[in-house]
């Protein structure tokens, strides 16, 4: 395997995401590589064995996986091509423990994957069968180490052909039919009666469903061994956030199109205000039924995806992110 340009061979390594060899502050550590686009390192520049060859051997060009062995499986962060020389200093990202790391490497573009799980038919706890901080993989002569590398490679070309620029068709050009005519009208002639009145029993009742709504998908999680708490900024709380995976959940009991207008501004309110703290979510409406096409089509321009139950399980439009 080659690097892009044809120029010089490509290498792959293996980063662990534990630092400061502190478990405690692993997940930190993961969500700094996230949010910086980056590869750290405990060891310093003059470190021999691990901290210069990390600096200084790893080259423009190759790439880099975020992940380790743990617990007879594996825990991914995420996967990048090396861009430019080793740095010691980050900006506008919290680094755990003080801010203390020996060196970083700027990865670009980046996969992140804490958000997904690769799969299965990859061995890919036999590529990371090392217990050091960097490990080389060797495409070459391992055929486990070669499916992980042919993976990120394919991975990281679809990256970026999404990010080439080039102008995609319109959602309704896309699907092969119109789309919704716009146009310009004369204002209301009557502001006042320009809202709906809900009584309190609607209010009830729709509450009731969101919950009883919101019971049976956390019960389906937890049957898949996952969680669904919440988080709080301030006054505000969402109604789930699963931090492993960095979803953020807003339910509605219809719908209609004021109800998911509604969570809608919820989802984009919430993610604003844990940016800092959790970097990028990702958003989902959990619904009673999946709506009409052009409310899908618009929710995928805004990044926010639909999960509704299914019989006894639940289904989503996002390639099982939510499921």
């Amino acid at each position: 395997m080659d690097a892009n340009s044809g120029e010089q061979e490509r290498h792959y390594w293996v980063v662990s995401p534990n630092v400061n060899y502190n478990e405690k502050t692993v997940s930190a550590w993961g969500r700094a590589s996230v949010l910086g686009r980056a590869a750290f390192m405990g060891w310093r520049p003059n470190h021999k064995r691990i901290g210069d060859k990390f600096a200084h051997k790893i080259a423009s060009g190759d790439v880099i996986l975020i992940a380790r062995r743990h617990r007879f499986g594996a825990q991914f962060v995420g996967f990048g091509v090396v861009r430019g020389d080793y740095e010691t200093r980050i900006k506008g990202v919290d680094i755990p423990e003080g801010g203390s790391f020996g060196s970083l490497r700027s990865l670009s573009p980046f996969v992140d994957l804490t958000t997904e799980t690769p799969p299965a038919r990859i061995r890919f706890t036999k590529a990371l069968s090392h217990s050091s901080a960097l490990a080389q993989l060797h495409p070459d002569r391992n055929t486990d180490h070669h499916l992980v590398c042919e993976w990120m490679d394919k991975r990281l070309s679809k990256k970026r052909e999404g990010s080439s620029g080039k102008k995609q068709p319109a959602t309704g050009e896309a699907l092969g039919r119109s789309a919704p005519s716009t146009q310009i009208a004369a204002p209301p002639t009557n502001y006042q009666f320009d809202f709906k009145i809900r009584t309190k029993q609607q209010v009830t009742t729709g509450k009731r469903s969101e919950a009883r709504l919101l019971h049976r998908y956390r019960q389906w999680l937890k049957w898949q061994g996952r969680a669904l708490p919440t988080f709080k900024c301030n006054k505000l709380q969402c109604d789930g956030f699963e931090e492993g995976r960095r979803n953020l959940i807003e339910a509605k009991a219809a719908t209609r199109r004021e109800h998911i207008r509604m969570a809608v501004g919820q989802l984009l309110d919430y993610a604003y205000h844990a940016r800092k703290k959790f970097g990028r979510l990702n958003k989902a409406i959990l619904l009673p039924q999946k709506p009409n096409e052009d409310l899908e089509e618009w929710l995928r321009n805004l990044e926010i995806s639909l999960i509704w139950p299914d019989e006894q399980a639940f289904r989503d439009n996002a390639n099982e992110q939510f499921t």
